[in-house]
């Protein structure tokens, strides 16, 4: 019993690392070698940007370098996917009951209109030590 759980243990290590996007690097320090590595492990954009700083054209529509028989354009498309990280989700929320923070959630919640009427100027009204106009424009796409 003990055995089998060691090699079920192995098993999902060895498993484990193999699912993971290898890294690919180069054997040598020829500018194709780093050109093919450069694209496997983050995409062909970023080695014909590199190419280009070494006056290599590389085009997307026509074989240009083969990287272990491979041509480059191929190796690019395994690349693991660039990931963007999303945007920290940001919540506003009124602290207090005071006037001039009701002022900056109904600014917005409904736009500026609504506070200008009520309070005329409005530079002279300060969300979080910042003119209302700039919050707005900050947060305007927050969770309220």
């Amino acid at each position: 019993m003990k055995k089998q759980l060691v090699m079920l243990s192995i098993a999902s290590i060895s498993f484990g690392t193999l699912a993971s996007n290898p890294s690919y690097f180069s054997a040598d320090n020829s500018i194709e070698s780093k050109l093919c590595s450069l694209s496997a492990n983050e995409g062909f954009t970023a080695a014909r940007k590199e190419a280009a700083k070494h006056g290599i054209a590389m085009s997307r529509f026509s074989p240009s370098i083969l990287c272990n028989g491979t041509d480059i354009r191929e190796l690019a498309k395994k690349a693991p996917s660039q990931h963007v990280p999303k945007k920290a989700q940001v919540e506003v929320f009124a602290k207090n009951q005071q006037k001039e923070t009701q002022l900056c959630i109904t600014a917005l919640k409904q736009g500026l209109t609504p506070v200008r009427e009520k309070i005329g100027n409005l530079n002279s009204l300060k969300c979080n030590g910042e003119a209302v106009t700039d919050f707005v424009k900050r947060y305007q796409n927050a969770a309220i």
